[in-house]
């Protein structure tokens, strides 16, 4: 009776493990069908960990075809990046994230990119079939160490291993006396050594266990490639051969990490079994050679790897990117044009929930004037985030934009940085410098500033930007800056086109419509809204005497 209620239990319990799971697999698919072409989740991003393949993959990239950190930060590209990631796994994120710090000069990714896009737009069964895969690798936050992992194998290398070698043998070699002499007496020089080894395994296992981790994502990634590219389950692999074939050359290498796996979560159970079977094995220190020829197999074929990851990768962000622009209230595909100049219709920044939409034609650098809040910062970075959106994923927050390639710099956000000693000015200064040190014959720079040396007296700010913004006018540069200087729009008026913000002020209120007129500012609204916000009528009088 007791075996038969024993087996009942174990039966009860297998089909409701079996059940839950069945749960959970249904529970994703429906989150990941509902949250296809939505807003992302909002959640905490550690940053170094998404920017761990950026930091080893920026060096192979030109500088010219990079975003600097100071043109990222200025245009909060982190927000950017947070309001378009939908990716299933750290390996679509941590591509997605390198790609847009990217400005390619050309169409070719951009063109297998939109090719991928198209796909799962036009294909949600498959497309959500190779979510679910993706999820699989999920977003554990050990995984996204792998690419440095990847670039610095030697350092990750087991110390040591002739010893370990070495004691495998004498394992063996320990077990001979007793066959030869035919005497059990002679095992007790196999259960010592065996001891040692174990001990050694003990030790090493702790030392190496986070190298131990990175082989899970290793096999992973070439495991979910291999069940994407399979193409009698998925067309996919029928539309994009390479990343089979890339997948197909890792076959050995993913049997062998396997192994290593398996055994590893069985001694996740926790149970005495799954311990003594760890230990057991261990003892022959058999995980610590075989990660060693792992190792010694990857650091050879090193750049084949990180090319199936950025293919993985690829994948997921292709399908982001179909959610993104599902989720937009307007979008287009960029027209790429030889012409220095901008078309930009009905263009809006990402970021803002209900956008007021502008249309423009640059053919010419420009200074936008306007009054406080009317939304000439925001324009201009609407400007530069479209032109840089444009060239790494082809989507555009706009119904139409036509735009030559181009580096894209800015200079907004300056700050003094009291650790330095720097005062606001300087660092101004030096943002602007480094626009003028990255011109050239070569590369058109698209460059967005807003307020132009602020940091110090009219005079000399308005004389100052006036020869800098004339110098950069000659050059390979379309230059768009936002300025509370009237007087710039009157010395530059016969090589910088003019366009303003401006507001309504009514009696008791004051509105902004936040489109964009041509022509220079001549509204004055600085006194009106220290009014507005109510301050004494003594400050009010006297400011409106002496302005």
């Amino acid at each position: 009776m007791k075996i038969i209620t024993t087996v009942v239990i174990i039966i009860l319990v297998y089909l409701l493990i079996l059940f839950e799971r069945r749960m959970n697999i249904k529970k994703l698919h429906t989150k990941i069908r509902e949250q296809f072409g939505k807003k992302p989740i909002k959640r905490k991003y550690k940053w170094k960990n998404i920017g761990y393949h950026w930091k080893e993959y920026k060096n192979t990239i030109s500088k010219d075809e990079k975003i600097d950190n100071i043109t990222w930060n200025d245009l909060e590209m982190d927000k950017v990046f947070s309001r378009i990631n939908n990716c299933n796994s750290f390996v679509g994120e941590q591509i997605l994230y390198s790609i847009l710090h990217c400005l390619p000069k050309n169409s070719k990714n951009r063109d297998s990119l939109e090719r991928k896009v198209s796909f799962f737009t036009n294909n949600d069964g498959e497309r959500e079939k190779i979510q679910f895969l993706l999820a699989g690798l999920g977003k554990d936050s050990r995984a996204y160490y792998l690419p440095k992992f990847m670039n610095n194998l030697d350092s990750h290398k087991i110390s040591g291993i002739t010893i370990y070698r070495i004691m495998q043998i004498l394992l063996v070699l320990s077990v001979l006396p007793a066959i030869i002499f035919q005497n059990l007496n002679f095992l007790f020089i196999t259960v010592a050594i065996f001891a040692i080894n174990m001990a050694i395994y003990a030790i090493g296992k702790f030392k190496y266990e986070v190298n131990m981790d990175m082989l899970k994502g290793i096999i992973g990634v070439i495991t979910i490639s291999t069940k994407i590219a399979n193409t009698k389950k998925l067309s996919y692999g029928d539309e994009f051969v390479s990343l089979g074939r890339k997948a197909k050359t890792f076959k050995k290498l993913s049997k062998k990490i396997g192994l290593i796996q398996m055994k590893k979560e069985a001694s996740y159970t926790g149970d005495i079994l799954g311990l003594l079977y760890d230990y057991l094995i261990g003892a022959t220190l058999w995980d610590f050679t075989s990660y060693h020829r792992i190792l010694k197999t990857l650091r050879f074929r090193q750049d084949e790897f990180m090319d199936l990851y950025k293919m993985i990768g690829e994948v997921d962000m292709a399908i982001t990117i179909a959610s993104f622009r599902k989720s937009l209230p307007l979008y287009c595909t960029p027209k790429f044009t030889e012409n220095k100049g901008l078309y930009m219709k009905k263009i809006y920044h990402p970021l803002i929930d209900e956008p007021v939409c502008n249309t423009i034609a640059l053919n010419n650098s420009c200074i936008i004037t306007g009054s406080n809040a009317s939304g000439k910062s925001t324009y201009i970075k609407a400007v530069a985030i479209n032109v840089i959106l444009a060239q790494n994923i082809n989507t555009c927050m706009a119904e139409e934009l036509t735009l030559p390639h181009g580096q894209v710099i800015t200079s907004m956000a300056v700050r003094d940085d009291l650790m330095s000693g720097e005062s606001y000015y300087i660092k101004e200064i030096k943002y602007l410098k480094r626009i003028i040190e990255n011109l050239s014959k070569d590369r058109l720079v698209i460059c967005a500033i807003d307020e132009i040396l602020r940091g110090t007296n009219t005079e000399e700010r308005i004389a100052a930007s006036a020869a800098i913004l004339r110098f950069l006018h000659k050059k390979n540069c379309i230059v768009i800056v936002a300025s509370h200087d009237i007087e710039l729009t009157q010395i530059l008026n016969n090589i910088y086109d003019n366009y303003h913000f401006t507001e309504q002020m009514k009696e008791e209120d004051i509105t902004f419509d936040y489109k964009i007129y041509q022509g220079a500012s001549n509204s004055k609204n600085a006194i009106k809204l220290l009014k507005h916000i109510g301050f004494p009528e003594e400050i009010i009088t006297e400011a409106q005497k002496r302005a």
